[in-house]
């Protein structure tokens, strides 16, 4: 699509929403370098895995108990993910919003991601990660248990 808008002299693409969180990554294969190839930036949904990566494996929310596509989000990559953004959270005295935030935040192919919350307070410890740097030891650490997993669509 872009290179038809290029070449019928319309208004190329400059963003896309995609889906990508600490446990969804498969647009790392082929989207993010085409994106990169075309100068487009990425505005991921999602980016804390519907509330998933926000609490330890266990803890419930309301949210949570009435989400009908929160299972859509879980799958076998999941647990072993949240448990390492839990222990680095503790490791670091920070919440693990912020820490998974940050690790979308430190990505150079994402422009801004889209940010839903249920509370001031939820937005509010959020935006803590804009002040939560992490080593590339951390992000390595973040992301050595995922695993890659199916693209899904539209979820």
């Amino acid at each position: 699509m872009q290179n038809y808008a290029i070449t019928h002299n319309l208004t190329p693409f400059v963003s896309m929403q995609n889906h990508y969180s600490l446990i969804y990554r498969e647009e790392e294969r082929e989207m993010f370098p085409t994106l990169k190839l075309f100068g487009v930036g990425s505005i991921p949904w999602s980016p804390l895995g519907r509330g998933l990566l926000t609490r330890p494996i266990g803890a419930e929310t309301t949210r949570g108990k009435s989400d009908r596509m929160l299972s859509r989000h879980e799958n076998d990559v999941v647990p072993a993910v949240r448990t390492s953004v839990e222990e680095l959270a503790k490791k670091k005295g920070v919440s693990m919003a912020q820490i998974s935030m940050a690790w979308v935040l430190a990505k150079p192919h994402v422009s801004a991601p889209i940010v839903g919350t249920t509370s001031l307070a939820n937005l509010e410890d959020i935006l803590g990660s804009l002040n939560v740097k992490l080593t590339e030891d951390e992000i390595k650490f973040l992301e050595e248990k995922y695993r890659p997993l199916p693209v899904s669509g539209h979820v």
